[in-house]
């Protein structure tokens, strides 16, 4: 029984395949620069006794479904791989944005498809993204189910003093306006390795985790239920991050505004 894991940026797929009866890691890789000259790629084999054989490529890629449609066509032509993909049980799609809607992992149908393209202006970067990626496994798929699993459900438990700006309620009511937080899938899986590494149930700790990289964030998470984060209605708020800053100084009248 395999699944496949996809995370389709703005301009880059990740992907991963697992035989989730041996719980194993089959096959791996990254495409970047989707859409420009100087596109790559990596493609990454994960053997049984933890091996890693990788192949590179730096050919022009130029969209999504071109991108997908070449992942597919290596594990197709790795070894064993005709198998592999026989076997596909599901797809799995990180999607960054699940709005005031989607609060759990959600099996994908046209309505899903139609509801993330409705919050898609809350994550004008990433949503459309995570869509064509969602889009061009149904049609290459069809017979598959796909499940997507949203950045922001994890964030669903943050009580009202942490999720509330202070603003007029009209502006939470009619336009959404509230902290969604992110990272989500991250900060919830370094919690739950963090209980492991501990040997302590999730339920009885209290944690600080930290999602660092170019993107970062910082969520507070007591008895296995986050109460905080740093990033806001946007990923703009909180800590400063390798592509995005916190904010912008402006002068006004020769004084910081």
């Amino acid at each position: 029984m395999h699944v496949l894991i996809i995370n389709t940026g703005s301009s880059s797929i990740k992907f991963r395949l697992y035989d989730m009866t041996a719980e194993t890691l089959l096959a791996s890789g990254s495409l970047e620069c989707i859409g420009k000259t100087d596109s790559s790629s990596v493609y990454r084999i994960h053997t049984a006794t933890n091996e890693v054989e990788e192949q590179q490529e730096h050919t022009p890629i130029a969209d999504h479904i071109t991108g997908l449609q070449q992942i597919i066509a290596f594990l197709q032509s790795s070894s064993n791989a005709i198998d592999w993909m026989q076997s596909l049980y599901a797809i799995g799609h990180r999607v960054v944005h699940g709005g005031d809607t989607f609060q759990t992992p959600t099996l994908i149908n046209e309505d899903v498809i139609e509801a993330i393209r409705e919050i898609s202006p809350l994550a004008p970067l990433h949503n459309p993204a995570n869509l064509a990626g969602i889009e061009a496994m149904c049609r290459l798929y069809p017979q598959v189910p796909q499940v997507a699993v949203f950045d922001t459900a994890f964030f669903r438990t943050l009580p009202p003093h942490a999720n509330r700006y202070a603003l007029p309620d009209k502006l939470y009511r009619d336009h959404h306006v509230r902290r969604y937080g992110f990272h989500g899938t991250s900060h919830q899986h370094v919690a739950s390795q963090a209980a492991r590494y501990l040997q302590q149930p999730l339920a009885s700790l209290r944690l600080i985790t930290l999602h660092l990289g170019n993107g970062a964030s910082a969520a507070a998470i007591r008895d296995g239920v986050c109460i905080d984060t740093s990033m806001g209605m946007t990923p703009l708020e909180g800590l400063i991050m390798g592509t995005v800053c916190a904010f912008l100084p402006c002068q006004k009248s020769g004084h910081d505004a």
